[in-house]
């Protein structure tokens, strides 16, 4: 079978929709940035490389995951009837098992701090979720 590049950009962009159908990216990227220093930053009494290994942890969890749990807070969001009550149960929902995720990754060998460092997640991921759900919510009312 002859391979050419426009086969192989059909690849790449039929895995590219695969990948954004379950992740996304925008999201994940500012939140593996932002909770990537974050982690580091805490951590960073522990010396630098404890600080840097906790912070690319949790800036791979966030992108991977965290991209993930925003679809999933899309998809519980869109389908719970009721307004409120679909914002607030997805909201919980995502935010619950993000946080357990959180903590689970960073009692792996190399974050110093595991419970400080999930502090920040348990603190930000309701907040933003909210928001994130909210602003789903309202964009998919315009389309219906």
């Amino acid at each position: 079978m002859e391979y050419t590049s426009k086969s192989n950009h059909r690849v790449f962009k039929n895995s590219k929709a695969f990948i954004e159908k379950f992740i996304d990216f925008p999201s994940a990227i500012a939140g593996a940035i932002i909770m990537g220093l974050i982690v580091g930053a805490i951590n960073f009494g522990h010396g630098w490389w404890p600080a840097a290994t906790s912070a690319m942890k949790q800036a791979a969890y966030t992108f991977l995951f965290g991209g993930m749990m925003i679809r999933l807070l899309y998809t519980i969001v869109l389908a719970v009837p009721g307004r409120v009550f679909a914002l607030i149960l997805s909201v919980f929902i995502v935010s619950v098992l993000t946080i357990i995720l959180v903590y689970l990754v960073h009692n792996l060998k190399g974050t110093p701090l595991p419970l400080e460092s999930t502090i920040p997640t348990a603190i930000l991921a309701p907040f933003g979720f909210s928001l994130l759900a909210y602003r789903k919510v309202k964009a998919a009312k315009k389309i219906y």
